[in-house]
């Protein structure tokens, strides 16, 4: 029985990093309501249509993440910063609705990022989120350029140097 349950486990943790998200990899394609109840597409910003957009900085968060508390206002404070240079940022209450995510957002004044919510987690399973704080970088081509999993030391300077990367 042991080694029923031991071969499972393995069958479920290897199938979980076979299929996770890497850099140089298509962006999973996705629409999510904003604050506005209007649809977000991110295809919309990757197409020659939507000039000047030349990166999306796509971050996933939880009301109950401490590390997430910490990481949003830093990226609330690059909002105008990046938006000259072509970079959107958007933000993805993850598995929670609008309620949980704009009291916590309230409280720690983020307001600036395009902010939506993955009630049932199913964009972030396609991200491959497994921890919060989780943050993709996606290069106009569509394409993964970068991800932090996880909270990071000196995260402000990360997160420049990193949608700095979008901008080559």
């Amino acid at each position: 029985m042991k080694t029923i349950i031991l071969s499972i486990y393995l069958l479920f943790l290897t199938a979980s990093t076979a299929f996770a998200l890497s850099i140089n990899d298509p962006a999973p394609l996705f629409s999510l309501r904003d604050t506005n109840n209007k649809y977000f597409h991110l295809s919309d910003y990757l197409t020659p249509s939507k000039k000047g957009v030349k990166g999306i900085v796509l971050n996933f968060f939880a009301s109950y993440c401490k590390p997430c508390k910490n990481e949003l206002p830093v990226l609330n404070s690059l909002v105008d910063e990046f938006g000259k240079k072509g970079i959107k940022i958007v933000i993805v209450g993850y598995g929670e609705d609008f309620d949980k995510i704009n009291e916590m957002l309230s409280k720690i004044k983020v307001d600036k990022p395009i902010i939506l919510s993955d009630v049932y987690s199913r964009i972030g399973a396609e991200y491959g989120v497994n921890g919060l704080p989780h943050t993709v970088f996606i290069g106009s081509d569509g394409k993964v350029k970068d991800i932090i999993r996880g909270e990071l030391p000196n995260i402000e300077k990360v997160i420049r140097e990193k949608a700095g990367r979008l901008l080559k």
